[in-house]
C-alpha cells in the first residue's frame, strides 16, 4: 500500500518553490516532508508498529488543525491588507 503524493504549494508563482512530499514506502515508512526555500521540516512513521501508526494519526490531526487554526487567522487579521494594495 504506497503512497507517493508531491505538490508545489504556489504552482504557479516563479517566487516560490514551496512543496510537500508525502510519502509511504514499500516497508511501510510514512515520511510527510514540507519544503520552502531553504528550509524543511519531516514527519516521519513506522506503520509496521501499532503505536506509531496512532502517532502518524495524531501528528497529522495536529498538524492539519493548526494549519486551518493560521489560515484562518491570516484571513480574518490581513486579508483587509489585499484589497488595500489592489486599489492602489
Amino acid at each position: 500500500m504506497s503512497y507517493n503524493k508531491k505538490e508545489f504549494l504556489l504552482p504557479d508563482s516563479p517566487r516560490s518553490m514551496a512543496c510537500y512530499h508525502a510519502k509511504i514506502e514499500e516497508d511501510n515508512t510514512m515520511k510527510l516532508t514540507i519544503h520552502d526555500c531553504n528550509k524543511s521540516i519531516r514527519l516521519h512513521n513506522n506503520l509496521n508498529d501499532p503505536e506509531e501508526i496512532q502517532e502518524a494519526i495524531d501528528k497529522l490531526e495536529v498538524l492539519s488543525l493548526g494549519l486551518f487554526a493560521l489560515r484562518e487567522h491570516i484571513i480574518k487579521n490581513y486579508r483587509y491588507q489585499l484589497t488595500k494594495n489592489e486599489a492602489i
